[in-house]
């Protein structure tokens, strides 16, 4: 006569299926951690240069400051953090208009982590 024997808890299969879920789920929190952590600290770091690129077009525009045509280059000290920056001016079809490619870097130009803003000058 075959004992019949109840089973009273989980199997090994069991058990390991749920590890596996639970694993899945932690590296997918683990991933989103690491993302918004590491997008916080790129804001951080672009936060300054951003500034320093809004001070210097709002300094252009209050100065009436028209470049000539090509290359400029400068360096801003703005609260703790000095910005370098260089303003690439081409002329456009508007007589009075020219366009600039402002780049802005927490260390001199050219650097691996420059931002670039497009701004237009008028006189």
């Amino acid at each position: 006569m075959a004992e019949s024997r109840n089973a009273d808890g989980f199997t090994l299969l069991e058990v390991m299926v749920a590890l596996f879920i639970l694993a899945l789920i932690a590296a997918m929190v683990s991933q989103g951690v690491h993302q918004r952590t590491r997008t916080a600290q790129l804001e951080r770091e672009r936060l300054p240069l951003v500034m320093c690129a809004r001070a210097l077009n709002n300094e252009f525009r209050l100065a009436g400051y028209w470049p000539s045509v090509g290359t400029h280059e400068g360096r801003r000290h703005l609260t703790g953090n000095d910005c370098h920056w260089r303003l690439e001016v081409v002329s456009t079809p508007v007589k009075q208009l020219r366009r600039g490619t402002l780049s802005v870097a927490s260390e001199p130009l050219p650097a691996p982590h420059s931002l670039d803003f497009t701004v237009f000058l008028a006189p």
